[in-house]
C-alpha cells in the first residue's frame, strides 16, 4: 500500500507534537455521501472553520486510495480535547446511510495496522467514543478495521484490485442500477453504489436490453443515454419512458459504434461497463 503525499499549504497556527506522546487513532468519517477530494476538505477546515488546515492526519477514498492530511508530528483537530496524542483518520462517506466498499475497509485496515507498527498507536477508538457525536457512524465496520492486520493477505487484496480484470468505481447511479438487479432478479448485489466484480457478472448474466425491453432498468438506461446527449425521441419525458423502441435501438447503435463496441442495438455489459466508465 502507499500512502499519497498532498503537499498541502498549513497557516502558521498548526501545532507541533513530541511523537512519543501519540499512543490512539481515533476514526471518522467524512459525513457526507458525495465524493470529495483532500483538498475540498483541507480548504475547508482552512478558510471555512479557520483552522492552520485539514483536521485529519489521514484520508481514505471510497476507491482504496489513502492520502496523508496533517503530518502526524503536528497535533490534529479532529475530536475535541483528544488531539494531543492521537491520529485522526477519515473515511469518505457517511456511513450512517451507506456501506463501506471492500477496498477502501481492506486499505482502512493495513492503515491502522501500520499506524500500530510505525508510532505505537494501540488503542483504536471512534469518534463516538471521545465526543457526543454519531461519527463514524452506525454501518461503520469498526471492529474490523481496528483489528485488522497488515499482512500479505491484505496486500494481495488491494494488488488484485488494482489489478484486477474488471476496473472498480464508485457513483450513485451505480448503486440505482444495482437496487434494479435485486428487485427484478434477485441478484444479490450490495447497494453500495460501487461497480466491481460481482456487480459486472450479474450485468452479464442478466442485463440484454433489446427492442421491446420495458420496465425501470430500460427508463435508468435512457436517462444514462439521455445525460451523454443522445436523441431518444419526445415519448414520455423527451424519450425516457421506459420502453425501449426503435429511437432507443438507434441510440444504442450509434452509442456501441462510437465506443468500438459490438453493434448489434442490444445493451448488454459492454454498453452498460462503458455508460459506467463514462459517469
Amino acid at each position: 500500500m502507499n500512502i499519497i503525499e498532498t503537499n498541502l499549504e498549513f497557516n502558521s497556527n498548526i501545532s507541533k507534537r513530541d511523537l512519543s506522546r501519540v499512543k490512539r487513532q481515533i476514526l471518522h468519517n467524512s459525513g457526507v455521501s458525495v465524493l470529495q477530494s483532500i483538498e475540498v476538505i483541507h480548504n475547508y477546515h482552512k478558510n471555512t472553520r479557520g483552522w492552520a488546515g485539514i483536521g485529519y492526519h489521514f484520508y481514505v477514498r471510497k476507491d482504496g486510495t489513502i492520502y496523508e492530511g496533517r503530518k502526524v508530528e503536528y497535533v490534529g483537530a479532529h475530536a475535541t480535547n483528544n488531539n494531543s496524542d492521537s491520529i485522526g483518520i477519515c473515511f469518505e462517506g457517511n456511513f450512517n446511510e451507506e456501506t463501506m466498499p471492500d477496498v477502501q475497509k481492506q486499505a482502512g485496515k493495513w492503515l491502522v495496522s501500520y499506524l500500530k507498527e510505525k508510532y505505537n498507536a494501540n488503542i483504536v477508538q471512534a469518534h463516538r467514543d471521545v465526543n457526543n457525536t454519531s461519527c463514524p457512524g452506525t454501518n461503520f465496520p469498526f471492529d474490523e478495521i481496528a483489528n485488522g492486520t497488515k499482512t500479505n493477505e491484505i496486500h494481495t487484496i488491494i494488488d488484485n484490485t488494482s489489478s484486477a480484470k474488471e476496473f472498480e468505481k464508485y457513483d450513485a447511479k451505480i448503486g440505482e442500477f444495482q437496487k434494479l438487479l435485486n428487485q427484478l432478479y434477485n441478484a444479490g448485489l450490495n447497494t453500495d453504489n460501487w461497480w466491481g466484480e460481482k456487480t459486472a457478472n450479474a450485468t452479464k448474466k442478466y442485463v440484454a436490453l433489446k427492442n421491446g425491453s420495458k420496465g425501470n432498468l430500460v427508463r435508468w438506461y435512457q436517462v444514462r443515454l439521455k445525460e451523454l446527449g443522445y436523441d431518444l425521441g419526445t415519448t414520455g419525458d423527451n424519450g425516457i419512458d421506459g420502453d425501449f423502441r426503435t429511437k432507443c435501438e438507434k441510440a444504442t447503435k450509434e452509442f456501441q459504434e462510437k465506443y468500438g463496441l459490438d453493434v448489434d442495438g442490444v445493451a448488454g455489459i459492454q454498453v452498460i461497463r462503458k455508460l459506467v466508465e463514462l459517469m
